[in-house]
């Protein structure tokens, strides 16, 4: 990105660029448009940093990544660019995924191919032999994926000169995909379960693979439009095609999440970002169809041609932009992208860590479990999706346990232990009932659970943090606590996230831009909605005098 030269300001409270919410996009814009030369101000509503990645010692030597568990997603060219790994982000990866089937069986999921494919030959021979194939599948499909993340979206029903460059310059750079595009449109049309049956016959192989599509979205293995929330996951958890680029930290970050939006914090601040907390913006300005600045919640007024929201798009536009300033239908739009969550969150503080019915050290191949998944199979894995469907939690929910302090001393004092548990599904709204009264059945339903895959595990906690969808909202300011900001569905991605005709990063507001995980591609601590804001704002920067107009 091109470095511009700082604006002056000579009043207090004006800046060249103000980003709404101190999450971690927000953060990744924010250091671009300081790194350019911007004189940036970030307001965040909480007193602490950081959004949804965050590290709170909730209980006196217990450290809780509160929210967001786990560093997988992270953007390599983010990584790099903003240096986070010189500001002090360091990550140590989990042992190999470890998933309970019964009392005796178990599936390991391994980094090495001849690994995962022993185990999975334990299950079906033939899936083993077929497992190289469709790693060879995954391959072929993701760089150009990871080319797709970092684009911004074209509009493909407008007809102006610029549009129709726009357009034909995106068509022209992915002239050679190929054949290639009949497959990337399974993965929008099918679920998970059918994509993968034309891999694996066992049900326990491919509900692996499956158990990423109901991460954060409200769908089963078997929901159509599945398969891509499947395969959204497994390619930003890998730096495929990304050979020019350098390697991203996976695995645990040391010290939890907040260690990645504190390197974010202190590299930004490295190049003059200025970082307010406990400062909640109430309202956007506008004057004649520009932003001219914020109101927060204290009374105080910030000046910018630049507003960049962070926040929800709902938040944005129901709550903090006045609706006689948007388009007729607009608004509409915006109120139809589906939010309603069913993910849930409960952070653990333990005296020891689970030990998981069936585990073989010799013949599992790793010394101690540090992360598992439980979801035995696909039919487990579509009940738990039908009772919330129907309008209940889940009985028997998928879940996925971390255990941080197995491999982080600094989470949790020694010989005790930080355990994430999260999953599906708990819905934001129970059917003729109240997360009042059905808190602790819920609650119960994940350690019964727990407690058959880990024998008396349960006897074992000191406290714990429960975060239902409810919660979630509250404390995050998400709409109905959804993790990722909106599913993650085939209709609510690329020149559709969050509405058609604004997918870009800009709004009908001159002035006024989106960074969060509303916008392309979606959920995820990534970074790749902040890189990608910060791009377009720096490219309208480049091209217009109005900013200038206070020089």
């Amino acid at each position: 990105m091109s470095r511009t030269t700082a604006m002056k300001s000579s009043n207090r409270g004006q800046y060249d660029a103000i980003i709404i919410g101190g999450g971690h996009n927000g953060l990744v814009c924010g250091g671009y448009l300081a790194r350019a030369g911007l004189k940036t101000l970030v307001l965040e509503r909480r007193p602490i940093v950081g959004g949804a990645a965050v590290t709170e010692e909730i209980l006196p030597g217990f450290k809780y990544s509160v929210f967001s568990y786990g560093l997988g997603h992270l953007h390599p060219k983010v990584n790099k660019e903003l240096e986070l790994e010189k500001y002090g982000l360091k990550a140590v990866k989990h042992n190999d995924l470890f998933v309970p089937i019964s009392a005796k069986e178990f599936f390991v999921y391994s980094g090495d191919v001849a690994t995962t494919q022993r185990h999975i030959a334990r299950f079906s021979p033939k899936d083993a032999a077929r497992y190289p194939d469709f790693l060879a599948y995954l391959a072929d499909l993701g760089p150009i994926f990871h080319q797709l993340l970092l684009e911004t979206p074209i509009d493909p029903s407008k007809r102006d000169w610029r549009s129709f460059k726009e357009n034909f310059s995106f068509l022209w750079k992915y002239r050679k995909i190929g054949d290639r595009i009949y497959k990337m449109a399974d993965l929008f049309t099918q679920s998970a379960d059918d994509f993968l049956s034309q891999w694996f016959e066992s049900t326990v192989v491919r509900a692996h693979f499956s158990y990423w599509a109901g991460v954060g979205n409200m769908i089963g293995p078997k929901s159509p439009g599945s398969a891509w929330a499947t395969l959204y996951y497994l390619f930003t958890m890998a730096d495929v095609g990304m050979a020019n680029v350098g390697p991203s930290p996976r695995g645990h970050a040391v010290g939890g999440m907040g260690a990645v939006t504190q390197a974010l914090a202190a590299s930004g601040r490295k190049f003059g970002l200025e970082i307010r907390l406990d400062s909640e913006v109430t309202s956007v300005e506008t004057h004649n169809g520009r932003v001219t600045g914020v109101v927060t919640a204290d009374g105080l007024e910030y000046s910018a041609p630049i507003i960049v929201s962070n926040a929800h798009c709902k938040v944005l536009f129901d709550d903090l932009v006045d609706e006689r300033d948007l388009p007729s239908g607009f608004l509409d739009e915006i109120r139809r992208f589906k939010t309603f969550s069913t993910a849930w969150k409960i952070n653990v503080a333990c005296d020891t860590a689970p030990r998981f019915v069936g585990f073989n050290r010799a013949k599992s191949g790793i010394e101690e479990v540090t992360f598992a998944h439980i979801g035995p199979d696909i039919d487990y894995l579509e009940r738990a999706y039908d009772d919330a469907k129907y309008g209940w939690y889940s009985s028997k929910p998928w879940m996925s346990v971390g255990i941080p302090s197995l491999i982080d001393s600094t989470m949790a004092p020694a010989g005790k232990h930080v355990i994430n548990l999260y999953g599906g599904h708990a819905p934001y709204e129970l059917k003729n009932a109240s997360w009042d009264t059905e808190r602790e059945g819920f609650v119960k339903s994940v350690m019964d659970v727990l407690d058959d895959f880990s024998p008396g595990f349960s006897s074992s906690i000191i406290d714990m943090q429960v975060l239902l969808p409810p919660d979630i909202e509250r404390i995050l300011n998400l709409p109905q606590g959804h993790i990722l900001h909106g599913e993650m569905s085939p209709d609510q991605q690329f020149f559709k996230r969050p509405v058609p005709h604004y997918s870009d990063y800009r709004t009908p507001l001159h002035g006024l831009y989106q960074c969060g995980s509303s916008c392309h591609p979606g959920g995820c601590v990534s970074g790749i909605p902040g890189h990608n804001a910060a791009r377009e704002i720096l490219l309208d920067v480049s091209k217009s005098k109005w900013l200038w107009a206070r020089k």
